[in-house]
């Protein structure tokens, strides 16, 4: 799948779940992805805006990092078999 394509995979999916909603928060992320918020907040390129003491999230770069961190993950996992398979 092409990396429009999964963005607008994962942008109209955010948008069915939180209608309405332009920003999600760090909590809201953190339940949907199923990670910890220490482990988004370190993630150099997830797209956090702190404002005041909390962190918002736009749905548009969120969708957009959800894209690219899936292709990220699959090619880690092709990676991984390709050194287990070579043993």
């Amino acid at each position: 799948m092409r990396e429009r394509e999964a963005f607008r995979d994962q942008l109209q999916s955010l948008r069915e779940q939180f209608a309405g909603q332009e920003v999600l928060t760090l909590d809201q992320s953190s339940k949907l992805l199923g990670l910890d918020r220490a482990a988004l907040l370190g993630d150099k390129d997830f797209p956090a805006k702190k404002v005041g003491k909390k962190y918002i999230i736009p749905i548009v770069p969120l969708a957009r990092w959800m894209a690219t961190a899936s292709r990220r993950r699959s090619a880690a996992s092709r990676t991984i078999l390709q050194r287990s398979s070579r043993r």
